[in-house]
């Protein structure tokens, strides 16, 4: 039998990744030239660790759907937390690297750019891992058709849209569709949102009101959550109230927001007049983590404490962290940037990971055996995804970036494309 509660395999795996992307190979995922930010370079070296700590939360959840054949937060509540704070935080990265853009710009970017640059940044990588989904899905329905092939076809290229149209559940009836992918193509809506938003939001930007108008978001935001959760908050196996729901809403408003704002606030100059790039400020960063980790496991059910805690201290450690700090040194170590540079390919490909490793009957047998062989074989796992990550990043990432600029140009754009730097998704 598995314990999935177990919290020391999470560290190893850590530490087995990163010690993994230090070899010699991993050296091509090396960004080349310098960086266009000098002061938020600390940004990449994050990412890579955020991804790794989905992938170890999606373990958790594989092993569920395994045994039960039902895709849903398990009981291992670290590892849920884990993946709830690596997605806050991604949300987080996307606000902030636009707005800080929007705010470079005075509100007056080249919308044209940032668009090619988005669909050129994204796109590639996508059609790459929503196409061999739809591989394995012809596979799994022994290469015949489930529904009508009309119905089918249009639900793949549903699924093929970028992620800027929520994706049908199944294609060609297969009801384990997005399990695939570890379901983690549902993020890509929301951001396609927010970039759509962004002509409106740059108002603000232009009119000098940005810090206030993003502050006020995150206050707007934070009473909304108290207010519907107010009678109660999410309990195990029991269905959430439908006024919850504006909780969750405002939950991943206020995730981007709190990017936003901190974008303001150092646009403004709070980062360097706090000197949050010194060393002392680090053991506050982790320590913000620590509480955020500390509420969500105070109880089982998710409640006004857990909602309220989430953003708002995982917004100080990401005020830090894009203050400069590098957490005693860990962001700028090179094995942290190589896989943060391939996080995106991390991020959509471990599902395809897992079900690659566990289609080998004995290697599946064995994992499912006891505690350490799951780990080991999942650590494995993890090995072989940024393997496949790196192949991606090199090969589809890249040459879908160079694609967009070079689109740019010929459209006579004089601005370099916003989607230009590797992001998370």
């Amino acid at each position: 039998m598995v314990d999935i509660h177990q919290v020391w395999p999470y560290f190893v795996m850590m530490l087995a990744t990163f010690a993994f992307a230090w070899l010699p190979l991993f050296r091509r995922a090396d960004l080349i030239g310098p960086q266009l930010d000098k002061r938020t370079d600390t940004l990449d070296g994050l990412r890579g660790f955020l991804a790794m700590s989905v992938f170890a939360t999606h373990v958790i959840v594989h092993y569920d759907y395994l045994l039960t054949g039902v895709w849903k937060p398990s009981s291992a509540q670290f590892y849920n937390t884990a993946g709830v704070v690596s997605v806050c935080v991604f949300f987080m990265l996307t606000g902030f690297l636009f707005w800080n853009k929007l705010l470079k710009a005075d509100g007056r970017p080249g919308w044209k750019d940032l668009y090619i640059g988005r669909v050129f940044r994204l796109g590639p990588m996508y059609v790459v891992a929503v196409l061999v989904m739809i591989g394995v899905v012809a596979y799994r329905t022994g290469f015949q058709w489930r529904v009508p092939p009309l119905q089918a076809i249009a639900s793949a290229l549903a699924w093929l849209a970028l992620g800027i149209v929520p994706p049908p559940p199944t294609i060609n009836g297969y009801t384990g569709t997005g399990t695939i992918l570890a379901g983690v193509t549902w993020t890509l809506f929301f951001e396609w949102l927010f970039y759509f938003s962004l002509p409106l939001l740059a108002f603000f930007v232009r009119r000098r009101r940005h810090l206030m108008f993003t502050a006020s978001v995150v206050v707007l935001c934070l009473l909304t959550i108290l207010a519907a959760t107010w009678g109660g908050g999410f309990e195990p196996g029991v269905k959430p109230r439908p006024i919850l729901l504006l909780a969750v809403l405002a939950e991943l408003i206020l995730m981007l927001a709190s990017g936003m704002f901190v974008a303001s606030l150092l646009h403004a100059g709070f980062g360097a007049r706090l000197q949050l790039h010194k060393p002392q400020w680090a053991a506050v960063a982790l320590a913000c983590i620590v509480l955020v980790f500390a509420a969500m496991l105070s109880t089982r059910s998710i409640g006004m404490l857990q909602l309220l805690a989430l953003c708002p201290l995982t917004g100080a450690f990401f005020f830090i962290v894009c203050s400069g700090n590098r957490l005693f040194g860990v962001l700028s170590l090179a094995p942290a940037r190589r896989l943060s540079n391939m996080s995106y390919s991390i991020y959509l490909s471990q599902g395809l990971a897992m079900v690659a490793v566990f289609a080998i009957p004995d290697v599946k047998a064995y994992a499912l055996s006891g505690t350490v062989p799951f780990w080991i074989v999942n650590i494995g796992c993890g090995l072989v995804l940024c393997l496949s990550a790196l192949a991606t990043y090199l090969y589809v990432e890249e040459p879908g970036i160079r694609m967009g600029k070079r689109i740019v140009q010929r459209l006579g754009s004089k601005r370099a494309p916003l989607g230009a730097v590797p992001s998370p998704t």
